[in-house]
């Protein structure tokens, strides 16, 4: 009797022992469950989604982005040969503006020179000649 009093006290400590952790892990284990259910829940509904597209569909979709695909490569050929084209012409104007800066410049010096010659022709009043 004593041995069955004995075996019962080492079988409840052992069970208080354990009980706590094996409570937190059913509990986890609870969670898990119902996490997997709700994911094969949501997988089964994507299935369904997939399964019910139609395959023409899918192929006239992927004509339209190959098409798109060509006139946006198409696109960037021509913005970057307008943004060529626009840097050439900056770059022309721009000797452009020097070269008639330049004109502007060699006029004012021959301006200059010829009425200074005009002037030493002329002569300055009050010099005898």
């Amino acid at each position: 009797m004593e041995e069955s009093k004995a075996g019962d006290l080492f079988a409840e400590g052992v069970v208080k022992h354990y009980e706590p952790e094996l409570k937190k892990v059913e509990k986890q284990l609870n969670e898990l469950t119902s996490k997997q259910s709700s994911l094969l829940k949501e997988l089964q509904k994507e299935n369904v989604k997939f399964s019910s597209i139609d395959i023409t569909e899918l192929t006239s979709l992927y004509q339209m982005m190959k098409e798109y695909h060509c006139r946006l490569i198409a696109m960037k050929k021509d913005i970057l040969a307008a943004a060529e084209r626009s840097e050439k012409l900056k770059n022309r104007a721009m000797k452009l503006k020097e070269y008639k800066q330049n004109i502007a410049l060699e006029n004012a010096h021959y301006r200059e020179a010829q009425m200074k010659r005009e002037q030493d022709l002329i002569g300055k009043p009050g010099q005898p000649l």
